[in-house]
């Protein structure tokens, strides 16, 4: 019995390896079209360093990662949807926000929390270290959480220059 549970085990970890990996070509590429075509709204190079709201370059970020998840072979069933707050029949919840919690971006499939893939919580270079900590503070209670169960979590800063991913464990 034991050996058939470090074989469920490892295959679990090949399959999220494989995910990932996926993931992470998807997401690169998104990245490289959002600093393409829409560098502006995260740093218009003047002097005042004026920039859009996070939930607009969040949005925009998400459009170029859609393409390119519905694109890819693996990813393809999945659902990607911006400030999900749904939870089946209920609201996303955690213990330390029973009002509701919503992330920024999930990798799923709608309808049940079997296969919660990705939590993407994201934030400009303007935010102060409380708000990213509240961002990662978040992404764990997704991560740890019975309930929901995703997979992997990932912080994404919009730098000026560069989109940075911080996987979060």
């Amino acid at each position: 019995m034991k050996e058939n549970i470090e074989v469920d085990k490892e295959m679990c970890d090949i399959e999220k390896q494989k995910l990932k990996t996926e993931i992470i070509k998807c997401l690169e590429a998104a990245g490289k079209d959002l600093y393409s075509f829409d560098k502006d709204l995260i740093n218009d190079n003047g002097v005042i360093d004026r920039h859009a709201h996070e939930r607009s370059i969040c949005f925009r970020f998400g459009l170029y990662f859609h393409k390119y998840i519905d694109s890819n072979k693996f990813l393809k069933g999945y659902d990607l949807d911006a400030e999900y707050n749904r939870d089946i029949e209920g609201i996303k919840r955690l213990d330390y926000r029973p009002n509701g919690c919503y992330p920024d971006l999930i990798l799923h499939k709608r309808g049940s929390n079997e296969s919660n893939i990705l939590i993407i919580e994201c934030k400009g270079w303007w935010a102060g270290k409380k708000d990213i900590d509240d961002d990662i503070d978040k992404i764990k209670g997704f991560l740890q959480s019975d309930r929901y169960k995703y997979m992997l979590g990932l912080l994404i800063i919009f730098n000026k220059e560069k989109i940075a991913f911080n996987w979060i464990e």
